[in-house]
């Protein structure tokens, strides 16, 4: 009897640090896309941003872990922290695929930005070629689709950023109820992003 397919989704980002925000996106793709579940890679260099991540990437590890630690559909992989360079989505998947049972359906998740930006991707093609893309909406922007390309859009305003968070501890501003508790105990503990004396 062939098995039934397992559909994953890929959750790249730097997630610097892990918010609310993030995981509600999760939950949506979770629960409007039939996933078991949701993997999630924290990069070592975006090759689309100008700087790096803040916090070291095991501590964002370890803030991932702490914040997903109810939700059984989630995983996170450090993967991407082992390889140095820029962070290629398509190098990524054709890691996982490598190691899945050749019944897994892979999805990639995103936000509308990423989504608009696609085409600037490295291999973008070779990438769209191995996943459905699930983009998120932000800021009221409308997903357009795109031609040749599979993709589920998902309902839903996420709101949050790790740079808001950022922002309010290098301010000296409310910060706390921005993050998981046991993640506000991780950057005080490592004194992540400035945090005012």
């Amino acid at each position: 009897m062939s098995q039934p397919p397992r559909r994953i989704a890929l959750y790249g980002g730097s997630f610097d640090p892990v918010h609310p925000a993030h995981i509600a996106i999760a939950r949506a793709a979770v629960t409007q896309a039939a996933l078991d579940r949701v993997i999630f890679l924290p990069a070592a260099e975006s090759p689309l941003k100008e700087h790096g991540p803040e916090a070291p990437g095991p501590v964002r590890v370890e803030m991932l872990r702490a914040a997903l630690t109810d939700y059984p559909w989630a995983e996170v992989s450090d993967w991407e922290l082992h390889h140095p360079g820029p962070s290629y989505s398509w190098r990524t998947v054709e890691h996982f695929h490598r190691d899945a049972p050749a019944y897994t359906e892979w999805f990639w998740l995103m936000g509308v930005d990423q989504w608009a930006q696609l085409p600037r991707w490295q291999r973008w093609q070779h990438l769209a070629g191995m996943v459905t893309f699930l983009v998120f909406t932000r800021n009221g922007v409308v997903a357009q689709p795109g031609e040749g390309v599979r993709a589920f859009f998902l309902s839903g305003e996420f709101t949050g950023s790790s740079t808001r968070v950022r922002a309010a501890l290098k301010e000296g501003g409310a910060w706390e109820e921005l993050v998981h508790p046991e993640v506000a105990g991780i950057i005080r503990r490592e004194n992540l992003y400035r945090i005012p004396n």
